[in-house]
């Protein structure tokens, strides 16, 4: 079951995050690509739910599926998701998998990285968020 945390803690949680992978990463000198220390993906889930009940049980249900090291935030009828671990493909299946069970009720804007290709975590939100209000978004 996925950690549900507070918008605001977000960016620390995934910098913290990805030093560690980063450490653990060096540390094990690994030469083969590994998921769960190699990648991270992001998304953004915009719902069109009236009612807050019936978005807080999305926000549940979607916790329910995702991994203990997954973390999820929900404001203003956004679901930000954070997928250590969680390489491109697997990001989409995630998303295709709760559009299909949700009959399609939100749309998303996902960002996966290689975390070798992080050279300024501080920027992955930012760049997200850009993403998100290309889209017409005001997250």
């Amino acid at each position: 079951m996925a950690k549900i945390i507070p918008l605001e803690y977000l960016e620390t949680v995934v910098e913290h995050s990805i030093s560690n992978m980063k450490r653990i990463k060096k540390e094990l000198a690994l030469a083969e690509v590994i998921e769960s220390v190699h990648f991270i993906s992001l998304a953004i889930l915009n719902i069109n739910l009236n009612t807050k009940e019936y978005a807080d049980d999305f926000t549940k249900t979607i916790g329910g599926v995702l991994r203990d090291s997954d973390i999820i935030c929900a404001k203003n009828g956004f679901i930000y998701l954070f997928l250590p671990g969680t390489n491109f493909e697997g990001v989409m299946d995630i998303m295709n998998d709760f559009k299909e069970f949700y009959d399609g009720i939100f749309d998303y804007v996902v960002a996966a990285y290689l975390l070798s290709d992080i050279k300024n975590t501080a920027r992955i939100l930012p760049d997200l968020r850009k993403l998100a209000s290309d889209k017409g978004w005001k997250v």
